[in-house]
């Protein structure tokens, strides 16, 4: 008898407890969070795009080491006239930062990255605001080793174009000219270098930054996927060799970038 109204008991709590879960659960603005969540990355960049970075998302809940990479590579060209007017440049002074400046400890990217684009022999500019540091990019000659996944982006011509990568401005100057005003320095930069392209790659997902590029007028090279499983990475590109499949650092892929969209 006892033992009846025990289990009657606990029947009974248990039913109300899942009650409770489902009322809270299921009210009409939750689900309407929910189903927001489910559906703006598909809003946001459509539906394949929606569709890859839900894949990444789930991936990167499975496992750290488990991504997706979508990438958009551009190349857009120096001008040969500034971006900007001097009056709205007085204030500000793009230099070279080198290895060992103060400025390359305060960069978020962590320390082992930012050795190995040295080791590589990549140039980073800084912009300075009145003697602030407010942000910098880096480019690299010929060819640029890629931080996240195995490949190396070779640019062509070699002595007419740079690859660009990894412009950051820091958060309280990202509201005035700092983007536009590191490009001027940075355009100046490579016209005296005789450079006339710059290629870069976008992740799929940065809708900011291609914004940003758009009105630089970049034009799309290329488009690639990295699927990065552990020490497995394959890839599909729409340039050659479009499809290519490494364990390790040796067995890289190798992507060759011309300007012809610029050019056509």
């Amino acid at each position: 008898m006892m033992l009846d109204l025990a289990i009657a008991a606990a029947r009974s709590t248990v039913c109300e407890a899942l009650k409770r879960y489902a009322s809270a659960a299921f009210r009409p603005g939750r689900v309407t969070r929910m189903l927001q969540n489910l559906t703006s990355p598909f809003k946001e960049f459509g539906f394949f795009g929606g569709l890859l970075y839900a894949v990444d998302r789930v991936l990167v809940r499975i496992s750290p080491r488990l991504r997706l990479y979508v990438y958009e590579l551009m190349v857009q060209p120096i001008p040969e006239h500034p971006l900007l007017p001097d009056r709205l440049t007085k204030n500000l002074v793009i230099r070279e930062i080198k290895r060992g400046d103060p400025e390359v400890d305060l960069m978020p990217a962590r320390p082992e990255i930012k050795e190995s684009r040295f080791a590589q022999n990549a140039i980073c500019l800084g912009a300075f605001k009145k003697g602030k540091f407010i942000g910098y990019m880096w480019f690299c000659f010929r060819t640029y080793e890629e931080d996240e996944v195995r490949c190396t982006y070779v640019v062509t011509p070699p002595d007419e174009a740079v690859f660009d990568f990894d412009l950051y401005l820091f958060p309280e100057y990202r509201m005035g000219l700092g983007f536009i005003g590191i490009w001027n320095g940075a355009n100046k930069f490579l016209r005296e270098r005789g450079i006339k392209f710059t290629f870069s790659r976008l992740t799929r997902f940065n809708l900011a930054s291609r914004r940003a590029h758009h009105h630089l007028g970049w034009k799309l090279v290329g488009r690639v996927v990295f699927l990065q499983a552990w020490r497995l990475e394959f890839m599909m590109a729409t340039l050659f060799p479009f499809l290519h499949l490494s364990l390790g650092k040796p067995g890289s892929a190798r992507l060759e970038l011309r300007p012809d969209s610029l050019l056509t």
